[in-house]
């Protein structure tokens, strides 16, 4: 049996493009953050303090994060959740318990935030917020956490539910004054990655980009080795995260004209932090930013579009102005064994406003049944399609009429593959 093969395919009209420069910023003072497409070589600004919480939105998803973006001289302090070990929403928590079980965003996952990190990983029903009820797919929440404002108040907080694709969430002072329920329907955020809140103004704040985003650039809290060798040390850092969907490989100690994409295919990986903070370094010595000059990433879009991107300035706090230079490499088809019958899978156009077709190209030189489904933004099944299919390239004709605006998901299985895709209707 060869290794894996690559195959790359330009399923759109354009072209690869030539190298050149983008330049996103997080603000003087990294005042703010950046939601970067790269493609559009565009990027959706917003200030550190637009919001506080945020709930995730995907399907399936029960994640609640905090927002510890601050600047570096604004005079506050990062938002700070705390775990209290009650279920007592009525009484009042006890600092001297609560501070010793911070809790923060791991940057591993946009799945689970900072009020998940209590959760048992062994247990896929456990939320760390709350439980699912498998039966009812419900989740109930039970424990009380803290969250310290950029100003140092206190908030006691409870996130009680999650039911059909709706949050019920409570917070109050200490003493119990002030206290508000609220909800955050999925449904109301279709096409988004987070629901985000503002305790300042007590409502829902939209600011994350309709078309998605690539990479956040923002400042966040990582651990860090501590140089005494004990355990790692939570730092705020300036850095960059993966979008949702998105892949990255780091190619390191390479000549960025001439490095090939096929050489870290397989590096790929989905978590938050491949780029992080460390692809710069500040020089005490000569007071200023050093950026490596043999790194390059390579970041698969949640298109399946690849880029290789090298940064090449960064200005430091000053402007928080960061420069890199991309590659438009294609549309990635499949990094594929052999063995494996699915070569490509696309849905186009989209957003669909009056048909979809699915593109799907098969390997083996046999015939196969393949199965469809789409499901809608709550995970519940709108149509399902079964059709006998032949090795090479399969184009079947998505019926649309009926489906509402919004985001749908499709399932297209094959032999013993299962793939997914994210599409929106626009009629």
């Amino acid at each position: 049996m060869k290794g894996p093969f690559l195959i790359l395919a330009l399923i759109t009209a354009s072209t690869v493009s030539a190298q050149e420069s983008q330049e996103i910023s997080t603000g003087a003072g990294y005042s703010l953050q950046s939601f970067v497409n790269i493609g559009a070589g565009t990027e959706v600004q917003v200030a550190n303090n637009a919001w506080d919480i945020a709930f995730s939105v995907t399907p399936g998803d029960a994640g609640v994060f905090i927002n510890e973006s601050v600047g570096s001289a604004s005079g506050l302090s990062a938002i700070q959740a705390y775990y209290t070990l009650s279920t007592d929403f009525s009484a009042a928590p006890d600092q001297g318990i609560f501070e010793q079980f911070p809790q923060m965003n791991l940057e591993k996952t946009w799945s689970y935030g900072a009020l998940n990190e209590i959760r048992n990983p062994d247990d896929a029903d456990d939320y760390g917020w709350g439980y699912l009820n498998p039966e009812t797919q419900e989740i109930t929440g039970e424990y009380v956490f803290v969250i310290r404002l950029r100003d140092g108040d206190y908030l006691k907080l409870q996130v009680q539910s999650l039911i059909d694709g709706v949050f019920t969430f409570r917070y109050a002072n200490f003493d119990g004054s002030g206290e508000e329920t609220r909800t955050i329907d999925k449904a109301d955020h279709v096409g988004k990655l987070m629901a985000y809140y503002s305790f300042a103004s007590d409502d829902v704040v939209d600011i994350e980009p309709d078309n998605g985003f690539d990479l956040l650039f923002c400042r966040y809290t990582s651990l860090l080795d501590d140089p005494g060798g004990g355990d790692p040390i939570p730092y705020l850092v300036t850095g960059i995260l993966s979008g949702n969907g998105v892949e990255v490989a780091q190619a390191d100690g390479v000549d960025p004209k001439t490095v090939m994409f096929e050489d870290y295919q397989n590096a790929l990986s989905a978590e938050l932090e491949i780029i992080g903070h460390d692809w710069k370094e500040f020089d005490l010595g000569g007071f200023q930013w050093i950026l490596a000059e043999d790194r390059v990433y390579f970041v698969k879009t949640a298109a399946g579009r690849v880029w290789k991107i090298q940064f090449v300035e960064f200005e430091g706090s000053t402007t928080g102005t960061a420069v890199f230079e991309k590659t438009d490499l294609g549309i990635l088809s499949a990094v594929q064994d052999e063995l494996s019958p699915l070569n490509t899978f696309e849905v186009f156009p989209n957003p669909v406003t009056t048909c979809a077709y699915v593109l799907f190209s098969l390997g083996r030189d046999i015939r196969y049944e393949a199965h469809l489904q789409v499901l809608d933004a709550y995970g519940k099944s709108v149509s399902q399609y079964a059709m006998q299919v032949i090795p090479g390239l399969n184009v079947f004709t998505l019926p649309i009429e009926g489906m509402a605006d919004g985001m749908y998901f499709l399932n297209f299985s094959v032999d013993d593959q299962s793939l997914g895709k994210k599409f929106f209707v626009t009629n």
